[in-house]
């Protein structure tokens, strides 16, 4: 039997929990539908002996920048302008790991991926009650979890960080 614990997590569990998932993956492949993004990364460090699946998904912002570009380089763009730009740039990150993992209160998600940084920044088009604006799942590992997740999800006024597990439960 499998049970699910969802909980809120404070920003330091949230940011602990995500380096422990992201920091050394590198980035396998990704997939675009409609406005979801997901990116498949390979963590080879989590659990001694395997290499295992990481993935990202998200809605809001994206962008991608050198190291020493402007931090807001990309407001410019309209949403769907910006994605462009993300999506023709992100090919050129596959196989490079993720050296950095930084999340800030207000959700923004920065990932130092080679000479790159990659934002995932929040706007008030993305906070609607109880819609998840990037989520990152590992999967199972040996032990007693199975699964870790780590969601933004907005409140409709905040964003609020989502923590599940799911445990194994045995009979008897």
């Amino acid at each position: 039997m499998t049970q699910v614990d969802k909980v809120q997590v404070d920003l330091e569990t949230a940011r602990s929990r995500l380096v422990r998932m992201l920091l050394g993956s590198y980035i396998d492949s990704f997939n675009v539908s409609s406005i979801q993004i997901w990116l498949r990364l390979i963590n080879a460090n989590a659990q001694p002996g395997l290499s295992l699946y990481v993935d990202l998904s998200f809605s809001c912002r994206a962008s991608l920048m050198d190291e020493d570009e402007i931090q807001d380089s990309f407001q410019c763009h309209d949403f769907f302008a910006g994605r462009s730009r993300f999506l023709s740039e992100i090919h050129a990150c596959i196989g490079k790991e993720v050296s950095g993992v930084e999340v800030a209160s207000d959700g923004c998600l920065r990932l130092m991926v080679g000479n790159s940084i990659m934002e995932l920044s929040i706007s008030d088009d993305d906070v609607e009650p109880d819609t998840s604006i990037w989520q990152v799942a590992m999967e199972g590992t040996v032990g007693p979890s199975s699964s870790d997740v780590v969601s933004c999800v907005s409140t409709g006024s905040e964003v609020v960080f989502i923590s599940r597990s799911n445990l194994r439960l045995r009979n008897g």
